[in-house]
């Protein structure tokens, strides 16, 4: 069972008056601007929320339904759509026009004039760093392609589609660039404000340095009237040398060698108005030499007799109820602010399609 703060609160179901059926294709008219287009050969169609999208159920806008020979006509005050019945989508049976700026969209025409959005990691870069699309462009629509997502379970848990039909997300918002921005936030959940301390200067160093080192420096900084925001306390603040199968990366166990007082380093940094993480490398799970270790073990079933590693296996839920109480909560409730997560052992785990870096953030 997930703990509550996982659990989900969407409204995935759109509403039954903004749905159309044609055949193995369903459009659904999520706002004037916003349409869903989904086509399956054996008529599947998913209605539980994906990774991206969760609360499909909007105020139904306004629209009109015409058949016009063989052809679907759907239309809002910014778009209109023009699907050949029958078939499925492609450049031929599909179409929609933008009309703000009298431009028409086909699958598969290539977006010219987005203005990009995020990259997956910046592990490796030096310079320039491709970036994948975004949701804004010059060109006056976006399409979010959401075929390949993972769906919520009736568990909050994630799980494959069931089908492997076409789902997409056709934003026609002209250059209305802030009702694209609202009309993804609508159906995919707001966007939280960072808090304010995160915008100042953060201090952070790979370096084996010992808590008087860092008090030290804080108070140079201080004494100097150079301001921080945040102090984050890199990898050797927990155990590195194991003598275990462990490389010492993936660690939960204060060094007290060089941090022979966590809670009074923690005071100090609270007390230099400064928040702090802790760095985490967690792809090695929880070997025997963890203080936490025998509790985790016995949490997933394993006799802390055996010395057996417990997996780090993110797509388990038991596994993250016992990692976030048995290992997180004891730190927090010692005040670390956030971790800082660093995750480099690439996409794959034991959920097929689903990139793990995802389900830990």
């Amino acid at each position: 069972m997930l703990p509550e703060q996982f659990r989900l609160n969407v409204k995935p179901m759109a509403s039954y008056d903004a749905i159309v059926h044609e055949g193995n294709a369903r459009f659904t008219v999520l706002t004037e601007g916003l349409i869903r287009l989904e086509y399956d050969p054996n008529g599947n169609f998913e209605d539980r929320a994906s990774q991206t999208m969760w609360h499909r159920q909007q105020p139904i806008p306004a629209f009109t339904i015409e058949h016009v020979d063989n052809c679907l006509m759907i239309e809002t005050d910014m778009f209109s759509l023009c699907y050949t019945e029958g078939q499925a989508f492609s450049p031929e049976s599909l179409s929609i026009r933008i009309k703000t700026t009298d431009s028409v969209w086909h699958p598969g025409d290539v977006d010219t004039g987005n203005l990009k959005g995020t990259t997956r990691t910046l592990d490796f870069s030096n310079g320039y760093t491709p970036l994948n699309n975004g949701l804004i462009s010059r060109s006056g629509w976006a399409l979010l392609d959401d075929s390949h997502s993972l769906v919520f379970n009736a568990d909050n848990w994630l799980e494959s589609r069931k089908g492997q039909g076409t789902d997409w997300y056709f934003f026609a918002y002209g250059h209305n660039y802030k009702a694209g921005l609202r009309d993804y936030c609508a159906v995919s959940g707001n966007i939280p404000l960072i808090p304010r301390w995160i915008l100042g200067n953060w201090w952070s160093r790979f370096w084996a340095y010992t808590q008087d080192d860092l008090m030290t420096l804080i108070n140079d900084f201080e004494a100097r009237e150079i301001p921080l925001s945040v102090c984050i306390v890199d990898m050797d603040w927990h155990i590195t040398q194991t003598d275990n199968h462990s490389t010492g990366w993936t660690g939960y166990t204060w060094n007290n060698t060089l941090f022979p007082n966590p809670q009074g380093l923690i005071d100090f940094l609270h007390e230099k108005n400064l928040h702090t993480a802790l760095n985490l490398h967690p792809a090695e799970g929880i070997h025997p030499h963890e203080a936490h270790y025998p509790e985790m073990a016995r949490r997933m079933g394993i006799d802390p007799a055996s010395e057996q590693p417990v997996e780090f296996d993110i797509t388990n839920p038991t596994f993250v109820k016992a990692y976030f109480e048995v290992l997180h909560h004891p730190y927090e409730e010692m005040g670390v602010d956030f971790w800082w997560l660093d995750w480099q052992h690439g996409l794959e785990c034991k959920i097929a399609n689903l990139d793990p870096l995802w389900l830990i953030n």
